[in-house]
């Protein structure tokens, strides 16, 4: 309940964030989503590099 200011407010936001769709659900934690999209070019790159294409 840290941010949330009581049950209801909670539950309110669980069925809000329910209906959204992923890429509004991946906004709600910028820092998370920046850095899925960081950790997955470094992992491409990386298999490039291995591949030798790079």
């Amino acid at each position: 309940m840290k941010y949330f200011y009581d049950e209801e407010n909670l539950e309110a936001f669980r069925e809000e964030y329910a209906e959204m769709s992923l890429h509004e659900k991946a906004m709600e934690n910028k820092q998370l989503a920046g850095g899925s999209v960081v950790a997955t070019l470094l992992l491409v790159v990386g298999l490039l590099v291995i591949g030798g294409i790079i």
